[in-house]
């Protein structure tokens, strides 16, 4: 009785002095951009109470009963301002002035007069484990998610130029860009470019299973799905990567192992919440230092040193796209995870009478469930899932979990562009076309793959493939395909019938018939369009096939087939099988496959799977032996393949790629389905995972061996606008040798037992040149020499020159 008496009077007091307080909601902007200052602090005289801004700038804070002192608005980038609780009541909205304030480099004399954020950074450093999302057992939340495309407030000498232009159309007459200038003015006071609002269910088992699925979407002037919108489509999940991939592009994580190397630190304000004390510390490059960083403001809390908020943006003055992000923190269930985050592209070299283009993603967490309990096997290949609901279900998804309500120039933003954009509503259709390959026709679909190919041997070939939809049946797929080839002038076909039991399991089961021709030597992976365009070396082959596919794991794949193909050289070639010389071969298999790719994830579309992105390594292992059945010749061999490929990223922003190839064919089998040697010497143009200076067929082997790594130090010489040079070696090596060389007639074929050796020594980027004003694409070269047991007679023959083509921002 007496513990609920105390209970109700602590309850009515706490009310009671709530209710006597004076909450004052606003917002803090910048008094230049106009947009909203994220994490800057409000503190009372105390120096304890207070509050911070959320990323849009806005603030709630209240002011205890009788309180007459100041009001603190302070800002790392910002001037200081001093201001009354009455002055805030009154102007809710209250701008700041940038500060002029640069960040010096920090002579450290003695250890006790070290760098006082230097203890802060190392603290945040060592507990990264315990506060990184990605070590939690399981998480669930709601992304509500608005992208936009605008232009920014003109400068005062853009806006002086559009007023003299208006005054001279009252009385002269204006160029046609002079009118263009106008009219876009005009426009972009009340309607944004672009917005898209999506709202997705995300569910993550770590540390490789996670799926989202889309729930409500709206976008101007489109309908496609393809339009939506993800939290971590422009910048990671959390703040705790060594490496923090941005626009494609990795920069070295300030919170990280040997940063006080590379980066400036400086201790700029402390905040306190209760018994927790908030520090925000400065960072940024150290002067001099070339590597892939970021400057910005990180506030780190005292529990647990975990990160609070953090803006960074590229330090890069280069980047003809500025990018900038913004994460926000919140410790929810005992676990600190990120609540919003934000990130502002700037494309600055697109700028019209003083505006340029901007393009804005604002992503808010909601119903966060910290541990909850997943199904494992509801999770698959499909990372994303991308069908709309009915519209109604559709509006109330998005009324219910947006942010804040759409302001008069977004709804406009819907109404104009949705107008616009109705006589172009092909768009939505060509797009989604390009990005499943298909061309919809109703219960039929016309494959786009099966269009056009060339090649050394057929020259160009043209085609066609028709195939039944997901509208006629979502598991089963049933059509064909064929082409005619210009330079053999050959007809070439096949047909298939697939059931597809279960896509998120890529469980399936395919029959085939083919009638085409395959390229001399096992299957190579890897650079397939550049051995496709290359190759001239063929078998005519006819072939019924049947497989059975399924994801047994979360990152491996399987599938086991039966075979029987006929294969007839298209070169000059015999093989002595069992005393006797043939030309035509009866081959059946049968094999398993299995191919292991961390964190391989697909897009769900129109019931097609679209692959999005995968993480190293990719394993490949596969074993097919050659039988007597379908009345097929009597071949007996066992051919065992093993692949793997590997990126190492380091920190200091260096990467290490190996990739391994090995076979062996145990066994006499026709020179059609031996290994050739991987060259490419016949490209001018640098290929991933083949010899640069080894001819396409000039090696052949029934058990080999190749190991192709390079090392990328980064830009480590000079970064300039027209010049930013990445410095690369390459080493590859291999050996091959090829059982029963005397059966093979009639081609010449050489092994490479002795072993294949090449070096090389590269620079990527020597110049750059923009594309479209929004990134460069780097010109480079590479220069690689063949030395060891299998040189070319004259020492200049094996030096070798390759281009090397990059696209970055």
């Amino acid at each position: 009785m007496a513990k609920n008496f105390f209970f109700t009077f602590i309850t009515l007091f706490s009310f009671s002095y709530a209710a006597s307080q004076t909450v004052i909601r606003g917002q803090l902007i910048d008094s230049l951009s106009r947009q909203g200052i994220a994490f800057a602090n409000l503190t009372l005289e105390d120096g304890r109470s207070g509050t911070t801004t959320e990323i849009e700038g806005k603030f709630s804070l209240s002011i205890p009963p009788g309180y007459n002192g100041m009001i603190y608005l302070s800002h790392v980038s910002y001037q200081q301002r001093i201001v009354t609780p009455a002055f805030l009541q009154i102007n809710p909205v209250v701008a700041l002035q940038p500060a002029t304030t640069q960040l010096h480099e920090v002579e450290v004399v003695a250890s006790a007069l070290e760098n006082p954020a230097f203890a802060i950074v190392r603290q945040a450093i060592a507990h990264k484990k315990d506060n990184d999302p990605r070590n939690l057992k399981s998480y669930s939340f709601i992304s509500y998610n608005k992208f936009l495309v605008t232009m920014t407030e003109p400068t005062k000498k853009g806006d002086s130029l559009i007023q003299r232009l208006k005054v001279k159309a009252d009385t002269a007459r204006l160029k046609k860009k002079q009118k263009e200038l106008l009219k876009l003015d005009s426009l972009v006071k009340t309607t944004h470019l672009f917005l898209s609002e999506s709202v997705t269910e995300k569910e993550v088992i770590n540390p490789d299973k996670e799926k989202e699925k889309l729930l409500a979407l709206q976008v101007s002037g489109f309908k496609s799905p393809v339009f939506t919108n993800m939290a971590t489509d422009y910048q990671p999940f959390s703040f705790y990567r060594d490496n923090i991939s941005l626009l494609e592009k990795d920069f070295i994580n300030p919170i990280s192992k040997g940063t006080f190397s590379r980066y400036d630190f400086f201790l700029t304000d402390t905040t306190y919440f209760g018994k927790d004390t908030v520090y925000i510390i400065k960072f940024q490059p150290k002067p001099g230092k070339l590597f892939n960083g970021l400057k910005g403001v990180i506030s780190i809390s005292t529990d647990g040193y975990a990160i609070k908020n953090v803006i960074a943006s590229s330090a890069d003055r280069q980047m003809l796209t500025r990018i900038r992000i913004q994460q926000n923190y919140d410790k929810i269930d005992g676990h600190w995870f990120p609540v919003q985050l934000n990130t502002d592209l700037d494309f600055i070299d697109y700028n019209f009478g003083g505006r340029h283009l901007i393009a804005q993603q604002r992503s808010f967490f909601k119903d966060i469930k910290i541990d909850p309990f997943l199904e494992a096997r509801s999770f698959g290949d499909i990372k994303t899932e991308l069908s709309l609901p009915k519209p109604q279900e559709n509006k109330s998804t998005l009324d219910h979990f947006r942010n804040q309500e759409l302001d008069k120039k977004e709804l406009r933003t819907y109404t104009f562009l949705d107008s616009a954009m109705r006589k172009f509503r092909w768009i939505d259709k060509l797009i989604e076309a390009i990005i499943i390959q298909v061309i919809p026709l109703g219960p039929l679909e016309l494959d786009l793959t099966r269009v056009a190919t060339i090649n050394n041997y057929e020259k160009l070939r043209l085609g066609a493939g028709l195939y039944t939809s997901n509208r006629f049946s979502k598991w089963l797929r049933v059509g064909g395909y064929a082409g005619y080839g210009f330079g053999d002038q050959q007809w070439k076909y096949g047909g298939e019938t697939r059931f597809n039991f279960n896509l998120n399991k890529d469980f399936f089961l395919r029959l085939s018939y083919s009638k085409d021709i395959r390229e001399t030597g096992s299957p190579v992976t890897g650079n397939e369009y550049f051995r496709s365009w290359v190759s001239s070396q063929y078998d005519r082959a006819e072939t019924y096939k049947t497989e059975l596919g399924y994801l047994i794991l979360r990152d491996v794949h399987a599938s086991v087939f039966i075979s029987r193909s006929e294969l007839t050289p298209t070169y000059n070639y015999q093989l002595l099988f069992n005393n006797e010389l043939i030309n035509h071969f009866l081959i059946t298999e049968t094999g398993l496959s299995l191919r292991y790719v961390k964190r391989e994830s697909y897009l769900s579309l129109k019931g097609k799977k679209i692959f999005m992105s995968s993480r190293f390594p990719v394993i490949t292992f596969s074993i097919s032996q050659a039988v007597q059945a379908f009345q097929s010749q009597n071949f007996s061999y066992t051919d065992y393949d093993f692949t793997t490929r590997e990126l190492i990223k380091h920190r200091n922003g260096s990467k290490t790629y190996f990739y391994l190839a090995t076979g062996w064919i145990n066994g006499l089998a026709p020179y059609g389905k031996l290994y050739n040697g991987r060259g490419s010497n016949t490209s001018s143009l640098y290929v991933d995972d083949f010899f640069q200076t080894m001819g396409l067929y000039e090696f052949t082997a029934s058990r080999y061996a190749s190991l192709f790594t390079n090392h990328n130090f980064g830009n480590v010489l000079l970064n300039k606008k027209y010049s930013k040079p990445e410095l690369v070696l390459y080493h590859n090596m291999g050996i091959g040798q090829l059982d029963n060389k005397s059966a093979h007639i009639g081609h010449t074929l050489q092994s490479f037992e002795k072993g294949f050796v090449e070096s090389g020594l590269g620079l990527n980027n020597i110049l750059r040149f923009k594309y479209a004003n929004a990134a460069y694409y780097g010109l480079g070269g590479a220069v690689f020499y063949r030395y060891g047991p299998y040189p070319l007679p004259a020492p200049s023959d094996n030096l070798f020159w390759k281009m090397t083509l990059s696209l970055g921002f």
